[in-house]
């Protein structure tokens, strides 16, 4: 394993500073960013194998309209036109990790399962990204019934 995976312990470690960083009031947006990263990162090291910045052509999940764009555009820079799109929402993943660190069953099965259950990311357009962002707040049991909210299609 790379020197760059986390490790639960690592994450552990993170939710206990997000606990002890918002016992002294700091705001959840800034106590809960490394948790927010590290989630990522191990996931993608379980997923793909490696953990690089989010790039399209790291993912095979496409949306149609984003397989269309990118047969439309294929000279001009994937970021212009295209997103990758975290199915559960970075955010909310982090948070139901801390919650089971605060209930004491965050261990590296069930981080598996979750990572399994609701890891699942997408290249999007610009356009779909617009209509997810409408459901902002809004939580969903699956990537999935997220995405067609929003009438995305696969």
């Amino acid at each position: 394993m790379s020197k760059n995976a986390p490790t639960i312990a690592q994450i552990q470690l993170c939710c206990r500073h997000v606990v002890e960083m918002r016992a002294t009031g700091m705001t959840e947006n800034v106590a809960i960013r490394l948790l927010e990263l590290l989630c990522v990162m191990y996931c993608k090291f379980r997923v793909i194998g490696k953990c690089t910045p989010d790039h399209v052509d790291q993912f095979t999940h496409w949306s149609k309209a984003g397989r269309l764009a990118k047969a439309a555009n294929p000279t001009s820079k994937p970021g212009s036109y295209l997103r990758v799109e975290h199915g559960t929402p970075r955010r909310d993943f982090a948070r139901d990790v801390l919650e089971a660190y605060k209930a004491n069953t965050l261990t590296e099965d069930w981080l598996n399962n979750h990572c399994a259950a609701q890891f699942k990311v997408a290249v999007v357009t610009h356009e779909e990204d617009k209509r997810l962002n409408k459901l902002k707040g809004k939580r969903f049991a699956t990537p999935d019934e997220r995405w067609a909210a929003v009438n995305i299609e696969f």
